[in-house]
């Protein structure tokens, strides 16, 4: 990452590190790096290993400058990447001043064939919101943006004693749900490797450690959807049922009945979204006795 970091061709930027409690010498190594570049370069140690919700919190209280950006320790970016994103971000205020736009987003390209993951925006530029390219529009798949640094700061993910990993649309999502407005392009401002050993690859693993994490953002989906009133009933029933799946991970039966009337469902969205979700959770636990097995 700090190779396509130095050679961008926009230089006037911070890029944060945020250590998550590294014991292989990889805090002093970075305090003692000296990069190849204009840009700034500070590091920040958590004391033990806290996952990514805290990393983001530590990065959200200390960035500084007009956007800001996030990528994983194993993406990429073209050169041009910074650069283009603060092309686009002037693009959005000096062509659309009624409109108050709070970011750019753009797509994310395979590290190993370049091509493109997930579905392109309908247009280039766009105007919409997360929402709304979402379920009206059906864009899925990864993507990169860039969003003002004062709006990010309004939002924090949850910390969970034990656990150390939520979705990172937990926060993403609330943009589109408060309908701030994003600057849409189709462009591959991000490459990805999806390593045998990381993330994608192992998802089961890593949602069966995070439960009560994993609930509150379905929960958090559940809630905001039927507020919203743009999310489809069938998406607002599997987003329930998320969360039955991982509430019945630390809670029993009956409570997680009882707790899933906050919602407010309607009846038969409720009954569809309870049964399946418990034969989601069943699924998870004969997933773990074989691999345990």
């Amino acid at each position: 990452m700090m190779e396509c970091i130095e050679s961008q061709t926009f230089q006037d930027f911070e890029l944060l590190i945020v250590d998550d409690g590294s014991t292989d010498g990889t805090y002093d190594y970075l305090r003692a790096y000296q990069p190849k570049g204009a840009f700034q370069l500070r590091v920040f140690r958590q004391p033990e290993n806290l996952g990514m919700p805290t990393g983001f919190s530590v990065a959200f209280e200390h960035a500084s400058r007009l956007l800001f950006l996030a990528i994983d320790s194993d993406d990429t970016m073209p050169e041009n990447a910074l650069e283009r994103f603060w092309y686009w971000w002037h693009y959005a205020q000096e062509n659309y001043p009624e409109v108050s736009i709070v970011g750019v987003e753009a797509l994310c390209g395979d590290a190993g064939t370049g091509e493109v993951l997930g579905q392109s925006f309908p247009q280039s530029p766009m105007i919409s919101d997360r929402v709304e390219i979402h379920f009206v529009h059906r864009c899925h798949g990864a993507k990169v943006r860039a969003v003002r640094t004062d709006i990010i700061k309004q939002y924090r993910f949850p910390q969970v004693p034990g656990e150390k990993f939520i979705e990172p649309a937990y926060v993403w999502n609330q943009l589109g749900y408060d309908r701030y407005k994003i600057l849409y392009v189709n462009e591959v401002l991000c490459y990805k490797e999806y390593l045998k050993d990381g993330l994608s690859k192992n998802l089961f693993r890593v949602y069966s450690r995070n439960p009560r994490s994993l609930a509150m953002y379905y929960g958090l989906l559940v809630d905001c959807s039927l507020k919203d009133g743009r999310v489809p009933k069938y998406e607002i029933q599997t987003y329930f049922a998320d969360w039955v799946r991982f509430s019945l991970y630390t809670d029993s039966l009956a409570s997680v009945v009882r707790d899933s009337k906050q919602f407010g469902l309607p009846r038969e969205l409720w009954l569809r979204g309870i049964l399946v979700g418990i034969r989601r959770r069943i699924k998870d636990l004969v997933k773990l006795r074989l691999k345990r097995g």
